[in-house]
């Protein structure tokens, strides 16, 4: 089954592509943490990549980066979005 669990209040970024087996790698600490299959509640997330070696070569591999925690200021921002949900209204 192909799929990820986006936890409460999660920020997705353009573009941002997930499956089962994307890596979402949090690097707002000192190291970086990896997930996969799930999106921490209140992560903010963009699209990356890392690189992985192959036979071939070295070549950048997609993933999802975790830069931050949802902030007031991106409640206010996202706000809009839920009334239009919240009221069926399309836009």
């Amino acid at each position: 089954v192909e799929g990820v669990k986006l936890e409460k209040e999660v920020v997705l970024g353009a573009n941002v592509v997930l499956t089962a087996s994307t890596k979402i790698i949090d690097v707002t600490g000192p190291t970086p943490v990896e997930y996969k299959g799930v999106v921490p509640a209140r992560s903010v997330v963009i699209p990356g990549s890392y690189t992985k070696t192959f036979p071939a070569g070295e070549y950048q591999v997609p993933c999802a980066l975790i830069i931050g925690k949802r902030k007031e200021s991106t409640d206010k921002k996202t706000s809009l979005n839920d009334a239009l949900r919240e009221n069926n209204v399309a836009v």
